[in-house]
């Protein structure tokens, strides 16, 4: 792997909604992945952020969890209201890990 633990993601300019989904842990063993999980294979957890929020993904949040930000229209949803799409800067940081 080319970057250690630990991502930090800094949000600007736009509210938007963060989607968190149970990673499988290879594509033949979803099943035994659902019982694994709080969330089965497939359910999605939202995050709303605010324009200024920090998302810190580290261990578990990293490795078994994946992450997306959809601009679809009808998919930025949050409290039962469309989230207007505007401009959004998302600045991420990831530690490199050192050569040896």
């Amino acid at each position: 792997m080319r970057f250690d633990d630990g991502i930090a993601i800094v949000s600007l300019q736009s509210p938007c909604v963060m989607h968190f989904i149970p990673a499988s842990s290879n594509g033949t063993q979803e099943e035994e992945d659902e019982e694994n999980y709080e969330h089965p294979v497939g359910s999605k957890v939202p995050v709303y952020l605010n324009p200024g929020s920090l998302v810190i993904m580290a261990g578990e949040a990293r490795y078994c969890w994946k992450h997306e930000i959809n601009r679809k229209p009808g998919f930025q949803v949050w409290d039962g209201r469309e989230i207007e799409q505007k401009r959004r800067i998302s600045i991420t940081l990831r530690k490199l890990v050192q050569a040896k």
